[in-house]
């Protein structure tokens, strides 16, 4: 009954589109992941994978994650101490200039249950949009499991350039 009535409260509200209730014999596994690499942004509230196209019209898919994808995800946050990273891992540049101009902004945002963390970097030292080894593993996962997504594979090729 308690799960009708969570269910019926999200839907109501629009606000719980992050939970996923495939069956009400389960119990959802609950969750915020927020995802942004510059160019594309991924949010579990709102369910929207964007894409910029720079110089046409951005895209969207609509793309929800399932039990067992948000479930992975957050055992892997888990896993990898991602909790406990410190939240700004951008690269501090002595000199700006010395900044690639390619540099992307960063930002990955967890939250499950009480524990939370926001977490932004930028480019490494040597100029690469590689993430850094704190956050690798689980974004190499959610890049994974996004770009396994028939929706996102259905989005046209930006036309930004990347270098």
């Amino acid at each position: 009954m308690r799960r009708i009535a969570v269910a019926a409260v999200c839907f109501a509200l629009a606000a719980c589109s992050h939970i996923h209730v495939p069956h009400f014999s389960k119990q959802p596994v609950v969750g915020v992941v927020e995802y942004d690499t510059g160019l594309t942004k991924f949010s579990t509230v709102t369910g929207i994978y964007h894409q910029d196209m720079c110089a046409e019209r951005d895209s969207d898919a609509q793309v929800h994650l399932g039990n067992s994808e948000m479930g992975s995800i957050l055992k892997q946050a888990d896993k990898t101490g991602f909790y406990r990273v410190p939240a700004n891992l951008r690269t501090d540049w002595s000199d700006p200039s010395d900044q690639p101009a390619h540099c992307a902004a960063f930002r990955l945002h967890i939250e499950s249950g009480a524990l939370h963390n926001d977490v932004r970097w930028d480019c490494g030292r040597d100029g690469s949009n590689t993430p850094p080894a704190e956050v690798a593993p689980l974004v190499l996962q959610i890049q994974k499991i996004l770009q396994s997504k028939p929706e996102v594979r259905a989005l046209p090729w930006s036309s930004c350039q990347v270098h």
